[in-house]
């Protein structure tokens, strides 16, 4: 009678394990192309990555000017590629210098 029961427990709190387990890391990738971020929102987690992939002609300079979150990149030319860890949690934009209007928005939950 115990052994069945014990048998039990031992699966429902391997069931739970599995379920309270948090996700992987995801990498999020960002191209640039055109003078605009895409895709121009991002909703993350702690410990997830932004990869930046410049797709176009021109250079673009990735910087964060968010009060807790600053960070700059530094000036990225074509066909480069910048990973960036999201360490903290919430909500920062993400500017290109040269073009004004270039904006991202990322969600760190």
């Amino acid at each position: 009678m115990i052994r069945p029961l014990l048998a039990g427990f031992a699966a429902g709190a391997a069931l739970y394990a599995c379920a309270a387990a948090p996700p992987p890391p995801k990498v999020h990738e960002v191209r640039m192309l055109g003078s605009t971020y895409s895709p121009a929102r991002i909703d993350a987690r702690v410990g997830d990555t932004l990869r930046f992939v410049n797709d176009d002609d021109e250079r673009h300079a990735v910087f964060i000017p968010t009060r807790g979150f600053a960070a700059n990149l530094g000036n990225q030319d074509a066909n480069q590629v910048r990973d960036f860890a999201l360490s903290a949690p919430g909500r920062s934009e993400v500017e290109c210098m040269p073009h004004p209007r270039m904006k991202l928005v990322v969600t760190v939950r």
